[in-house]
């Protein structure tokens, strides 16, 4: 139970010299007050705390029994002031020194000058105000023509979806909505306008008129754009429109319109910028809720790029690569694996047990989880080994931009290094170690020297190994020969693929420009109880081995050692 701090508001409010006239019960929550400007001018207010004051802010409104609500920037048509954005702020838990900063910023509001720069950042805010505002999604990556575009409309014919008339953006559209379509018939005009809009906002009850419509489209935008406006001239009885508009704070904002013919004659026009009195249209704004690839990633901080990867092995560090990698904005995926998902591993796995009892290839179960959860994503999903797959000409490693292998067999990986070498191709290596006490992941072909190679010693450890040399194996056994497997966690393979997932995002993002081997340390306490030791190397410093290094590098590589310098 929280115990719940009770404050005398009375006598806080009282002790402000800036508040007069404080009106409310000593022991209440709600007080009306005359609060005194820097200015001299008097404003009255209406302070609400609540029982969780000071951890949260109190409401602040002007009173509306006795003032009118002013039209500035973060004051509502209701007289609430949003005189503080929480995001990142932290406070004096002082409750007379919050109070303090309440009143500072409830009066640079109501003393603030700019206010259109103010309304034109808070834009999409005060748009949403708009009376009968309909509301509809945009997967429509921006050009900066006039563009005949789809729209996708339900039930009245009402917008729920602008999008390119292309496949993938269909396709898209089908995963979002999980359903078919067979055709898209009604079409909308993308308007990008060219000149800065500097006029008011719309909002509450104030919005454009057919006229004002018109001339700021007229206004805004180039005399080649309105020639293209005309030629898609038609006659519908709803028209609709996706406008980009330049406002002055520098910012793009998206708005749709739907014009919906009342009454008039019939004939062919773009009522946008015809506005005729014979024509009675009901047009009704559109908040747009953007769902395109760049405002999404700029959101997610993410990164635009047409990189397409290579994953090699889809288990527990592979599954969590392939998400951390399309939650990163990457879209374009190839994965091999030639294994079912088990319930064995259902715990370590991105999956979970809900798929593993499916019993099914798990580059199947990962194509159709990754695509439906970032619907712009594509995964050509290959149930086969990959070498296999690299013999028989189904992959071909020059057509990547990066690959990424996560299947823990050093022997097969010590081949895929080989023929990784003999291609222009970047590639990680990534695998966790017994009992969670680290994991690794390696890049090479960046430079000529430093491979996976030249981790192999010649007693044949690893370089890399936080494990000591031992002649008892790692691993576990359950139920016979099938049940074998190595000891660690969903978090071991999970900080893996974070490590994995930064050094190839490091890459893309050109951050990286040398081969390197880069470590994460865990607890040995349980790998030590269970009679093995640690090598040398797991007491390095976790700033040498996280950062990164090229101490494994060997000059007399059998593999590297012989490349010149690129």
């Amino acid at each position: 139970m929280i115990r719940i701090m009770k404050y005398n508001y009375m006598k806080l409010l009282s002790d402000k010299q800036y508040l007069n006239d404080i009106i409310g019960e000593e022991d209440g929550k709600v007080y009306k007050i005359k609060f005194r400007l820097r200015n001299g001018y008097v404003v009255p207010l209406i302070i609400v705390f609540d029982d969780f004051f000071p951890a949260h802010l109190p409401l602040v409104s002007i009173d509306t029994d006795c003032f009118h609500v002013p039209k500035k920037p973060h004051i509502l048509r209701s007289g609430l002031i949003c005189y503080l954005d929480k995001e990142g702020v932290i406070w004096d838990t002082n409750p007379s020194i919050l109070l303090d900063l309440v009143f500072e910023r409830v009066e640079d509001i109501l003393l603030a000058n700019s206010e259109i720069v103010e309304f034109h950042r808070e834009f999409n805010y005060y748009f949403s105000t708009l009376n009968n505002l309909k509301t509809a999604f945009s997967i429509y990556n921006k050009t900066n023509r006039v563009e005949q575009i789809n729209v996708y409309t339900g039930k009245n014919s009402a917008p729920i979806c602008f999008l390119a008339d292309d496949e993938q953006s269909i396709k898209m559209l089908e995963r979002l909505y999980e359903l078919k379509i067979t055709n898209l018939p009604n079409k909308a005009l993308f308007i990008p306008l060219d000149k800065t809009y500097k006029g008011n906002v719309p909002q509450g009850d104030q919005f454009w008129s057919a006229e004002e419509i018109q001339n700021l489209i007229l206004e805004h935008t180039t005399e080649e754009k309105i020639e293209q406006l005309k030629i898609f001239a038609k006659n519908k009885n709803n028209y609709y429109y996706l406008l980009e508009i330049p406002l002055i704070t520098g910012q793009r904002v998206r708005i749709g319109l739907w014009y919906k013919k009342i009454e008039g004659r019939s004939t062919k026009s773009v009522p946008i910028i015809e506005y005729d009195p014979s024509q009675v249209f009901e047009i009704l704004p559109i908040f747009i809720c953007r769902e395109d690839d760049n405002s999404l990633i700029k959101r997610g901080g993410g990164l635009t790029t047409n990189s397409r990867i290579l994953l090699v092995g889809c288990g527990s560090i592979g599954s969590d690569i392939l998400f951390l990698l399309a939650r990163s904005g990457i879209k374009e995926f190839t994965i091999v694996d030639n294994d079912k998902l088990s319930m064995e591993n259902s715990y370590r796995h991105f999956l979970g047990m809900n798929m593993a009892i499916k019993a099914k290839a798990k580059v199947d179960l990962l194509k159709k989880e990754i695509e439906t959860r970032y619907p712009n994503t594509n995964v050509e999903a290959l149930n086969t080994d990959i070498l296999v797959a690299i013999s028989n000409k189904q992959v071909d490693l020059e057509e990547f931009s990066l690959i990424i292998f996560a299947i823990g067999d050093p022997n097969v990986e010590r081949k895929l290094n080989e023929l990784v070498l003999e291609t222009n191709t970047p590639a990680i290596f990534t695998w966790v170690e017994a009992y969670g006490i680290g994991g690794h992941a390696l890049l090479v072909n960046i430079t000529e020297k430093g491979c996976y190679e030249c981790l192999i010693k010649e007693d044949l450890s690893n370089y890399a190994a936080f494990a000591g040399k031992s002649d008892i194996p790692y691993t576990m056994n359950i139920n016979g020969c099938s049940g074998t497997y190595t000891p660690y966690g969903g978090v071991d393979s999970m900080q893996t693929a974070l490590i994995a997932t930064r050094l190839a995002l490091s890459l893309v993002r050109g951050e990286t420009t040398e081969n390197c081997l880069v470590s994460w340390k865990g607890q040995a306490k349980q790998f030590r109880e269970s009679g093995f030791s640690t090598s040398s190397r797991y007491e390095e410093s976790l700033d040498v081995l996280e950062n990164g290094t090229t101490n494994f590098i060997r000059t007399d590589c059998r593999v590297c050692g012989k490349r010149g310098s690129r």
